[in-house]
């Protein structure tokens, strides 16, 4: 996950500032603010933008549905034209062959073809349901936990106001609870059994997808319910709601966020930020406030292209498609986008593009993001890797000051499927200036910057000795966990700081985490991976964990 306007300064802790209170929503009543500016209240002409540019995407909705059906063709009009067709024996034979040559034309908006990618796919329900537990620093309320829990927290702690909305059942029947959860910079994601999105944090750049300012109190006219609330607390996305949008997967960065559903579609809100400042959604837009479609891909018949995944970096986008093809857009300084991106046109950038691994008929199968670099498998089990190298995070090696960016993608150090012993990368999480290679045997690879722990390497591995830079190692190495017979199941990667999750639902941290984000209580370095979640006792399984810019949130299931 990537870093939130804090990542030149790892080590220092962000200056507090009050909580956001951008308007976000197409239901916010008009402001009288500049939209353009920075400041947190929306223009009515920015609430409006969100609705035209869904309606221009309405017409796919509905691309998996068959078409109506047809009437029957060439019928005779008449009892003497069919009897005269009887007596001839070409049009006969051409009245027999016209409804076979109905049935095998394919409806356009049907997939016949098998994907190359599958589409993604909700996770299997379990009891009980799992609870959100937050640590680090939440003075933002990104850790949706209320505008009373703002603090810093040195240990995993429930979510209170979660654990009474599982009772209602909220999140799903028989008290169900969240399925995955993506941290940004400063602000937090959930999706629920119900496959509704729900965001909590900070909203000056429209990263919640939603309006947190002037909401009309419903139960009392001529009153705003209280910014603090709308932002501590977790809201839902309304308008995915609206249009039955069951979300799978998403993912955040500093204030860009996207989420993809069952169907394959994609939806993004927020805004990029460049090194100068704010970026902007695309051309003409500053913030989007709303979830909106943006790629729109092939669709030829019996064959519709979709979104098979996505991930994000501080402030760019990767989209992995059904047909193995690669997209990306944002900011592209740091070469993060597989393209050259000028100075001087780089709003070029927030256009998706395509991405060529080496050659155009290299197809994808998994692609991952750090804060300025990127990566992808192609299908043979290669690593590719494009984007920031200063500190050696891409992998693709480091030699001089001349390999500090990786300018079109190369292929990772140490990572083939023949040098792993036909084992293969299945998922890639990076840092600021580091990164973790996730296998499919549950062994984890990492790279990049090593001065505060971010490797998980002791002191004397070998990986240390006769490096080009001290700070550095700029070929990928296996990380040691306490317990090798149990396979790491999912990793995430905040600034310095990682997490991972065992197959027997023990959670591990490690790197540098100065305000609260290992979950080791005072411990501010851990430079190798330490039990926070044990495997065995202890009332709680952990499932899934998603690091932020200075947060880090699990869910966890209680055991019996």
């Amino acid at each position: 996950m990537a870093p939130r306007r804090s990542s030149r300064a790892p080590s220092t802790k962000p200056p507090s500032k009050p909580a956001s209170k951008a308007a976000v929503e197409n239901a916010a009543p008009k402001s009288k603010v500049n939209g353009t500016s920075t400041k947190r209240a929306a223009s009515p002409e920015r609430q409006d933008a969100p609705p035209a540019k869904r309606s221009r995407s309405a017409a796919p909705k509905s691309e998996n549905e068959p078409p109506a059906a047809k009437p029957p063709s060439r019928k005779p009009r008449s009892k003497t034209a069919a009897t005269k067709a009887a007596a001839e024996p070409a049009p006969k034979k051409a009245r027999k062959l016209s409804p076979v040559r109905e049935k095998e034309e394919a409806p356009v908006n049907v997939q016949l073809k098998p994907y190359f990618n599958p589409l993604p796919t909700p996770p299997e329900k379990k009891r009980p349901g799992l609870l959100p537990f937050a640590w680090g620093t939440g003075n933002f309320g990104q850790f949706g936990m209320g505008p009373d829990v703002l603090d810093e927290l040195p240990k995993p702690k429930r979510n209170m106001w979660a654990e009474a909305e599982m009772e209602k059942n909220t999140f799903g029947e028989d008290k169900g609870g969240m399925e995955s959860v993506a941290s940004g910079g400063l602000h937090t994601i959930f999706i629920d059994e119900n496959g509704k999105v729900w965001t909590c944090g900070v909203n000056d750049d429209a990263a919640l997808g939603r309006i947190t300012q002037n909401v009309p109190d419903p139960n009392n006219p001529g009153s705003f319910l209280s910014v603090d609330d709308l932002t501590a607390i977790p809201h839902p996305l309304q308008s995915l709601i609206d249009e039955n949008f069951r979300a799978v997967k998403a993912v955040a960065g500093d204030s860009i966020c996207a989420a993809i559903s069952d169907k394959g579609e994609l939806r993004v809100w927020g805004s990029f930020r460049a090194n100068e400042g704010s970026l902007g959604f695309s051309t003409g837009l500053l913030h989007q406030y709303t979830p909106v479609p943006v790629l729109e891909l092939s669709h030829k018949p019996g064959d519709i292209e979709k979104v098979a995944s996505i991930a994000a970096g501080s402030n760019h986008l990767l989209v992995l498609t059904t047909h193995g093809h690669i997209y990306s857009w944002g900011a592209g300084e740091q070469a993060q986008l597989g393209r050259k991106v000028l100075e001087r046109r780089k709003m070029h950038g927030t256009v998706p593009e395509k991405v060529t691994l080496g050659s155009r008929s290299r197809k994808a199968v998994a692609i991952g993001a750090g804060a300025f670099h990127s990566f992808a498998v192609d299908d043979k089990g290669d690593v590719w890797a494009w984007g920031l190298n200063s500190m050696g995070q891409t992998g693709t090696g480091y030699t001089s000051s001349e390999d500090s960016v990786v300018q079109l993608p190369q292929k990772v150090k140490n990572l083939s499927k023949e040098e792993l012993g036909e084992d293969v990368v299945v998922s890639i999480q990076g840092g600021t200036h580091h990164t973790l290679f996730l296998l499919k045997s549950g062994k984890v690879y990492a790279v990049g910057r090593s001065n505060s722990g971010q490797l998980g390497l002791p002191d004397d591995h070998p990986a240390f000795k006769d490096r080009v830079d001290d700070d550095f190692v700029s070929e990928p190495v296996l990380v040691p966990f306490p317990d090798p017979d149990d396979p790491v199941v999912q990793v995430s990667c905040g600034p310095h700081n990682n997490a991972a999750v065992t197959k027997s639902g023990a959670l591990y941290t490690w790197g540098q985490g100065v305000q609260g984000e290992l979950g080791l209580g005072d411990v501010e370095e851990a430079k190798t991976p330490q039990v926070v979640v044990r495997k065995d006792g202890g009332a709680w399984f952990a499932a899934a964990v998603s690091c932020g810019g200075q947060h880090t949130i699990g869910l966890f299931r209680k055991k019996n």
